[in-house]
């Protein structure tokens, strides 16, 4: 880890944390990349929402003390978030006087807040929120339209702050980074990995146990869990015994959406072996369920450069993520991973029988995604986000 730098950075997110014990807490992925900026940083401000109490998915306490955090209000939704511009334009004000330099996550709601400003800032584009809206099937009619309007609004915004001289753009994906500044600035792939965690939790399962077909992510409908289900039955034709088993958080507020879930997976459920394991911690627990798959699938609608492609390569689960978003930008198809046309789930299918039955193509897929996993981790990032906030101030 590097030494800390006489530098004083401000980090600025839409997302949310919670207070426990004087600590702040925060999801693994958030949490673990603050206190990467926080070590190489001289002074690190922080703000960000506070929930009320301390939240399941909130299991990573950071090192930030109560004195670098500078509280947002709460905004549990972009809609809650309108009536708070000014007290959001205060709160960064205060990171500001503190900083150098900022670092600002997008998108931010809402994006009035950010201006004007007073200090050099690196936008990191975390997902984009117009292809979210597109992507899900559970915005109709007057409700779709606002929701695309908004979205669309908070992209031109967001394109406007990028035009500013003392700004820069670093981008989940490829795809985000274009759509956002026209080929400029500067494409990741995010993670929340550690490098001395890449392969430390090895397979238990034998290597003759049924062929596993893992998801991970929150439930939420541009995650493409009906493509995946789809998908699912036609393994079946083939694998009657494969197995299927989704992690992750329910996450469904659009209406309908949670219950055509709970419909797909009932009707599966006594006639193949679906597991719906809830939330698991980031560490060893959900470690251990990447170790034990034969391949993760990921049929995303929208996304930007999900940390679980990183996540399940690292402990040699191989991965077929769809061609959206960022996806393209974290796996090279057919050497760490297997890509196919979003919404497919014929050509899912055919991806994940790929998988069960070419073993040299398994192979492949395990070594070359171990060395891209060595490559991604949380520190990576940090360094990237770092260097181009002090070129800033150069």
């Amino acid at each position: 880890m590097p030494a800390r730098d006489h530098f004083r950075l401000g980090f600025v997110t839409g997302r949310m944390g919670s207070l426990d014990g004087g600590a702040l807490w925060a999801d693994a992925g958030l949490g673990r990349l603050i206190d990467a900026l926080a070590a190489r940083a001289d002074t690190l401000s922080v703000a960000l929402s506070v929930a009320d109490q301390k939240r399941a998915s909130h299991d990573h306490r950071t090192e930030v003390s109560r004195a670098q955090l500078v509280a947002l209000p709460h905004m549990p939704s972009t809609i809650a978030s309108l009536p708070h511009g000014g007290a959001c334009r205060t709160a960064l004000h205060t990171v500001e006087e503190r900083s150098d330099a900022i670092i600002v996550q997008l998108p931010f709601a809402p994006p009035w807040a950010l201006v004007p400003s007073k200090r050099p800032r690196v936008y990191h584009a975390c997902s984009d929120p117009s292809e979210v809206v597109r992507a899900s099937p559970y915005y109709r009619g007057f409700k779709r339209i606002a929701a695309t309007s908004f979205a669309d609004f908070i992209h031109t915004w967001q394109r406007q702050l990028l035009k500013r001289p003392d700004a820069r753009l670093i981008a989940n994906g490829d795809a985000l980074r274009g759509r956002l500044a026209d080929g400029g600035g500067r494409a990741i792939v995010s993670s929340a990995l550690l490098e001395r965690e890449v392969d430390s939790v090895k397979r238990r399962r034998p290597a003759g146990a049924p062929f596993r077909i893992l998801f991970v992510g929150y439930l939420r409908p541009e995650k493409g869990l009906d493509v995946l289900l789809r998908a699912y039955r036609r393994v079946l034709e083939r694998r009657p015994d494969a197995e299927l088993v989704i992690v992750g958080a329910r996450d469904l507020a659009e209406a309908g959406a949670e219950s055509d879930l709970a419909r797909d997976v009932t009707d599966l459920q006594g006639k193949a072996s679906v597991t719906l394991a809830g939330l698991l911690p980031f560490g060893p627990r959900l470690f251990q369920a990447f170790a034990d798959a034969d391949v993760l699938a990921l049929p995303s609608r929208s996304e930007g450069t999900p940390r679980v492609l990183v996540e399940a390569r690292a402990f040699r689960c191989p991965v077929i993520g769809s061609n959206v978003g960022g996806i393209p930008t974290s796996i090279a198809d057919g050497d760490d991973g297997l890509l196919f046309p979003s919404g497919d789930d014929a050509a899912l299918a055919a991806a994940l029988m790929r998988v069960a039955d070419d073993g040299a193509l398994r192979a492949r897929l395990v070594e070359r995604g171990l060395q891209r996993a060595r490559r991604s981790t949380v520190d990576a990032v940090a360094d990237v986000l770092f260097a181009e906030a002090r070129a800033l101030c150069a």
